[in-house]
């Protein structure tokens, strides 16, 4: 049998290996038991002094406690009274901390109002002015008392105090404190509280001699336990156990990481004559892995580096063409969103400029077609009068001519409104006090059963009820009549959408070179559908003969030609219509729009 050259070095080298390791390893698996085992022996030995520690830390609280307890006025009147039922609750009442429960032993000493007893040594101590602190054997377990005399004027009363319990709480306390399982036991070896199941505890602290140092228990279910104890004077003790498999666990774990490690030392080995083309080859490798995610859109491939110059070379021009075609990808997402926003704006813009042109166009017909209708309607007027005249000895047929009259009228009054809307502004002509104009709309308005029915409020933006609006100015460039024409359209409509009647509140705020006007109402709200026309001329939603839809159509096309603006939309906190009114204030009514910002408290 031939075998390469390569193949025999190998397998030289494995067996070197081999020798090696495997003597190495199983004295290595000794040592380290052993100095697992001792670790964990001498953290056992200090348990004890930790707990020696505490006790002594917490006695000094407790005699403190104790002596404020047996001070407290209510505690040595309540003994002096012989009280038993006012001595335990002056206690209860004076002792520091909810964990305590208190002790309290009248002369002669001989039984206990509340707690447990406790020895007579330390109740003849409390006799002699002492303050002493020990374990007692309680209800449910070892517990640390600290008593202290109840005097007065120099006769002793009786013995008080607080005593605490060692449960489950200072057990678990002590656990973490010592990284051990705690078992609590009285003298008798009975276990009252401890951190492991209730069986395992009992076992060990059956098995658990008198020693004073680390000794290891075995148990019948063949678990092998290192245990200290730390005795509670003559009350019980506390045992410390730790798990024998417990603190070796790791060393199943190490044993596999040392037969790993073997194993990756014979491949090492093995791996010796491929070394230079994988140093190649894996780095080129993940460099067209790289490529393809980055293909894909993914830009986090790692790139490692190589020991090859050359090859470290690619990577790191890689890494840098990634990270600019990364940062244009992000330039190009956010111009196009900026582009996204820009044609959302476009839109908008273009959808406001044709609702402007339709209404322009709209409303130079009408004024065409008013026009046009004004002249033969007051000839037809004329002649209607004449025909009145000369029927003064025919009643029935003066009837019929005076109601022709009277609807003629009302059509020229209705083609000179809407002559108005494209009639040049008079440059003379001046500008009014809004907040005075929506006052008057709402006296007009609100007079009568109609303000009953529906009720007006004028407040300013953020004042709440408009309590001091009468106080306070702001001019506006739009002629005073206009603003009431349209406010009162305004407010005819809010009355219209709440037939069973409803509040109305004309809101006004004061913005940067402008003042808005905004009428509210509670009504049912403007269906989606019809808003974008809600402007326009002859459109209506109402049944009646009555409406002809001109009146929001007019009260748009006077806001518009003042150089102001008229939107409608639904109310957001509740059902409802608002219209806004946008009009310019003056150049010089800065204090005025300040004073509408800052209301005065109304005098009345």
């Amino acid at each position: 049998m031939k075998i390469s050259l390569l193949s025999a070095l190998l397998a030289l080298l494995a067996g070197v290996l081999l020798v090696a390791f495997v003597p190495a390893g199983v004295l290595l698996d000794r040592r380290l038991q052993a100095e697992l085992e001792r670790a964990a022996r001498e953290e056992l030995a200090v348990a004890p002094r930790l707990i020696g520690d505490r006790n002594a830390a917490r006695s000094d609280a407790l005699m403190m406690h104790a002596k404020d307890l047996a001070s407290a006025p209510a505690v040595v009147a309540a003994f002096e009274a012989a009280d038993e039922v006012a001595a335990v609750r002056a206690a209860e009442e004076a002792k520091f901390d909810e964990r305590e429960e208190v002790v309290v032993v009248p002369a002669p000493g001989d039984e206990s109002w509340a707690g447990p007893m406790p020895d007579p040594e330390l109740i003849d101590a409390t006799r002699d002015g002492d303050m002493p602190v020990s374990f007692v054997t309680a209800e449910d377990g070892p517990a640390q008392v600290a008593l202290a005399p109840v005097m007065r004027d120099g006769v002793w009363l009786g013995t008080a105090g607080v005593y605490e319990l060692l449960d489950e709480t200072g057990a678990a306390a002590l656990a973490g404190l010592t990284r051990s399982q705690v078992i609590v036991a009285l003298a008798d070896g009975s276990v009252t509280t401890a951190t492991l199941e209730s069986d395992v505890a009992s076992a060990i602290a059956r098995a658990y001699g008198d020693g004073t140092q680390v000794e290891e228990v075995a148990l019948p279910d063949g678990s092998r336990w290192w245990v200290a104890c730390a005795e509670l004077d003559d009350s019980g003790r506390v045992l410390f156990a730790r798990s024998a498999e417990t603190a070796l666990a790791i060393l199943p774990r190490l044993q596999r990481g040392a037969l790993v490690a073997l194993g990756i030392a014979l491949v090492f080995a093995l791996l010796l004559g491929v070394l230079a083309a994988g140093a190649a080859a894996r780095p080129v490798g993940a460099l067209a892995e790289a490529s393809e995610r980055l293909t894909a859109g993914d830009f986090e491939a790692p790139v490692p580096r190589s020991a090859l110059s050359e090859v470290d070379r690619v990577g790191q021009s890689f890494r840098e063409m990634r990270s600019a075609l990364a940062r244009r990808l992000e330039e190009l997402e956010a111009a196009n969103q900026e582009l996204a926003a820009q044609q959302d704006r476009l839109q908008a813009l273009q959808g406001e400029l044709i609702q402007r042109d339709r209404l322009a166009a709209s409303g130079r017909l009408v004024a065409e077609l008013a026009h046009e209708i004004r002249n033969p309607v007051a000839s037809i007027r004329n002649c209607l009068e004449v025909l009145d005249r000369r029927l003064a000895e025919d009643p029935e047929g003066r009837v019929f001519t005076e109601l022709a009259i009277g609807e003629l009228a009302r059509m020229h009054e209705l083609a000179e409104g809407l002559l108005d809307l494209n009639r040049p502004l008079d440059p003379e002509a001046q500008g009014c006090d809004a907040m005075e104009v929506a006052h008057q709309v709402a006296a007009l308005m609100g007079a009568g059963r109609q303000g009953e029915r529906w009720p007006i409020t004028v407040s300013i933006a953020d004042s709440g009820t408009g309590a001091g609006t009468d106080s306070v100015r702001l001019p506006v460039t739009i002629s005073p009549e206009a603003l009431k024409q349209v406010l009162i359209n305004l407010v005819q409509n809010a009355q219209e959408a709440m037939p069973e009647g409803g509040p109305i509140t004309v809101e006004i705020a004061a913005l940067p070179g402008r003042a808005a006007i905004e009428v509210e109402d509670r009504g049912a709200g403007i269906p989606a559908e019809i808003l974008p026309r809600i402007f326009d001329p002859f459109f209506t939603t109402k049944g009646e003969v009555s409406g002809v839809g001109l009146g929001l159509f007019v009260a748009e096309g006077i806001v518009r030609r003042h150089g102001g603006q008229l939107v409608a939309r639904n109310r957001e906190d509740g059902s409802g219509a608002a219209f806004r009114v946008e009009v310019p204030v003056h150049a010089d009514a800065d204090g005025a729009a300040a004073d509408a910002e800052r209301p005065e408290e109304d005098s009345g």
